[in-house]
């Protein structure tokens, strides 16, 4: 008989008799805070301390970039938990009582003041994190980033070097946090447990703040926009099981990077699969909780609810002085708001030229002949990446290579960019069974033969003719 092997996990509680102490400058504030909340987590989430302090006696005057530390543990109370600086001082005379209201950011808001420009061609992943290090982190060190061979070319172009960790940790299915002495660690997903610590019913958990699944940023059409030539690029990816469980969820994103629609569909076929299932989420209000570590599969016990499962910790804030920490867990990987307001903006610059709602394309440019049906074609010359005919004679026929499309071509919409446009006239054959259909340019046209195999002919008939590039969108 096949034996079948499950972990198991008994949680055995700690004395939480805990010692802790807060310097600002180097001098300990401990005494004097009213609250005080100090973050830890991974790289995407915002790592802001918030600090109130009673000063009736004006005996603190601290600035900006002063060094804020904040220690925990059950010994000595000197295992540092938070270090950052200070970003701002407010003062407060609220209730009567003269305070200092201070925020403080974690060593990792440094990596948003650095912008990136570099080129990595065929580059293994932890190779290039490193060099990123070398170049832009004075003082940061990487003793802790776990090698990843996976090679890839990638370039960065005035990125914040958050966001190029981000994108590594994106691409390498990679967890990435900066610890307390600048040290950078980055390890694959899942891949660390803690065993040290746990959020467990009748011990440190106080109440659990509705741990499941969420659907709320569930994406199940995805439809990519890029640009080859002037002209767009379009793909649409879609989940049928996922749209009837959860209605139909668009997402739209633009990235002009994406010049051809291979590229298109694998990078909307990629966000589907990653998008298109809810996650697993929620917080838990726990005792303080002083082993914790950002990015580690951590045990959430609470039998009311059937739940005993190890869950990824995302963000934990130890607040003092009622010594509780808040834990925030999540069972895949997420993208931090800053993350997505940056998208946003990438998008909001965009200019896609889709007026019918096209859902995919076949993009053509003339650097080269790789879609053009060589054999099927006559009389046409390449110069400059720009087709034209040959001036010796009448016509000169451009026939494409077919494109097995992902639906059956019902109508399409053909745009170009060139000279004397007029002096050609453009065709579509969406079933090779079937007569090629004469398309206007610019107009939506239905497909008078529906098809999976589309292909492009031009005619030119002007010597004047210059096609530049030349795109169909189709639904």
């Amino acid at each position: 008989m096949p034996r079948r092997e499950e972990e198991e996990f008994v949680w055995i509680p700690y004395d939480r008799t805990t010692k802790w102490d807060c310097t600002i400058a180097g001098t300990s504030v401990k005494d004097y805070i009213l609250s005080g909340k100090f973050p830890m987590g991974i790289i995407s989430e915002e790592l802001v301390c918030e600090i109130e302090l009673d000063n009736s006696g004006e005996q603190f005057n601290f600035s900006q970039g002063n060094i804020i530390s904040f220690n925990l543990d059950l010994a000595a109370g000197t295992t540092k938990q938070f270090e950052g600086e200070i970003e701002e001082i407010k003062k407060d005379d609220k209730d009567g009582l003269f305070k200092l209201n201070i925020k403080g950011n974690h060593y990792t808001s440094q990596l948003l003041d650095v912008m990136v420009t570099e080129e990595y061609p065929n580059s293994a992943i932890s190779t290039i994190r490193k060099n990123l290090i070398d170049k832009y982190l004075t003082g940061f060190t990487y003793a802790n980033i776990e090698t990843n061979s996976e090679t890839l070319t990638i370039k960065f172009i005035n990125k914040p070097l958050l966001d190029c960790f981000i994108d590594l940790d994106t691409i390498g299915d990679e967890d990435t946090y900066v610890d307390n002495a600048k040290d950078v660690h980055t390890f694959k997903k899942g891949s660390k447990v803690n065993d040290n610590d746990a959020v467990v019913m009748n011990d440190s958990l106080i109440s659990l703040e509705g741990l499941g699944s969420d659907s709320a940023d569930v994406r199940n059409k995805i439809t990519v926009y890029g640009e080859s030539g002037g002209l767009p690029v379009i793909h649409t990816s879609e989940d049928a099981n996922s749209q009837t469980a959860y209605r139909t969820k668009e997402r739209i994103i633009t990235d002009t990077s994406l010049d051809d629609e291979d590229k298109a569909s694998s990078y909307a076929d990629g966000e589907k699969e990653e998008f298109k299932d809810p996650i697993v989420e929620g917080s838990a209000e726990c005792f303080i909780m002083p082993f914790l570590i950002p990015a580690y599969m951590t045990y959430v016990i609470y039998p009311p609810h059937n739940i005993h499962s190890r869950y990824r910790v995302i963000k934990y804030v130890h607040k003092v002085p009622n010594e509780n920490t808040e834990v925030y867990l999540n069972s895949t990987k997420t993208i931090s708001k800053l993350f997505k307001d940056r998208m946003k903006k990438e998008m909001g610059q965009e200019n896609i030229n889709n007026p019918h709602k096209m859902k995919y394309s076949y993009n053509f440019t003339f650097d080269n002949e790789s879609k053009i049906d060589i054999s099927a074609s006559s009389s046409y010359l390449i110069s400059e990446s720009k087709i034209r005919k040959d001036s010796s004679v009448e016509s000169a026929t451009i026939i494409s290579n077919a494109k097995d499309t992902p639906i059956t071509v019902s109508s399409v919409h053909i745009l170009a960019i060139g000279e004397v446009l007029d002096g050609a006239t453009y065709w579509v054959q969406a079933n090779p069974s079937a007569v090629y259909q004469q398309i206007t340019l610019n107009t939506l046209t239905t497909v008078t033969s529906t098809g999976t195999e589309l292909r492009l002919k031009i005619i030119i008939t002007d010597n004047n003719t210059r096609i530049d590039s030349i795109v169909i969108l189709y639904r």
